[in-house]
């Protein structure tokens, strides 16, 4: 998910779509180039701060929809270039690749790292990371090599590709992920030890919570009392 949305296709390859799509100049796409970085770095900041109010599943999900709109529109806008008046079509680009970046630093980008180690079991955490990173790296480096090729045959349709993987992590992340902001590792444990469906199970789970406070608590303190220990 954090490498095939496109990340690197900006990350690597904005200063020379500036430099030959938009027509500036080699210093003012270096430039701009490096401000769009920073955008991603400020995105960061936000759920460093307000991930478990925003929620893993929502998070995921708005920013999937942000960047397949990005995306969308970068292609729309590149695809101009050679119209009249195409110049300004193709600058109106440079807002979205920098919103693009403000959106995976602020979804994509942060979400995955903690969602992955959470989601597994004690047993199969370690290993489980391990190849998470593993799978990160192998697109990225996959992602990397084959853009260059892709935009020389397809141009801004390109794009579109990863305007649709975007799109499609939406229903993904509805039907098949969990949510796990303010739920102890155990808690998550317990969704995946229920039985049923683990998405409906999580939803179960946070509105027990919210009615009834810690299930988890509850139920250590009943068990206690049944064999006459008290919770100091």
């Amino acid at each position: 998910m954090n490498q095939v949305g496109g990340i690197n296709l900006v990350v690597y390859f904005v200063p020379t779509v500036l430099d030959k799509k938009v027509g500036l100049s080699s210093q003012l796409s270096q430039i701009l180039g490096g401000c769009i970085q920073i955008m991603f770095m400020l995105g960061s900041l936000l759920p460093a701060f307000k991930l478990d109010s925003m929620g893993r599943r929502k998070t995921m999900m708005l920013g999937s929809f942000g960047l397949g709109v990005c995306m969308m529109m970068v292609a729309a806008l590149l695809s101009q270039v050679h119209q009249p008046n195409g110049t300004n079509y193709a600058s109106a680009s440079v807002a979205f690749f920098f919103l693009y970046m403000l959106i995976h630093g602020m979804s994509i980008n942060s979400v995955p790292w903690v969602y992955v180690p959470e989601i597994l079991p004690l047993e199969a955490r370690t290993k489980g990371t391990a190849i998470g990173v593993s799978s990160n790296w192998l697109w990225s480096f996959t992602v990397v090599m084959i853009t260059p090729v892709i935009i020389n045959r397809i141009q801004s349709k390109a794009y579109l590709i990863f305007m649709v993987t975007n799109f499609l992590f939406i229903p993904i992340i509805y039907f098949f992920y969990s949510e796990t902001s303010n739920l102890r590792l155990e808690d998550i444990d317990w969704i995946f030890s229920r039985g049923g469906n683990p998405v409906s199970q999580a939803r179960k789970m946070a509105h027990e919570i919210k009615l009834y406070g810690d299930i988890q608590t509850e139920q250590d303190e009943k068990v206690a009392s049944s064999v006459g220990v008290e919770r100091v």
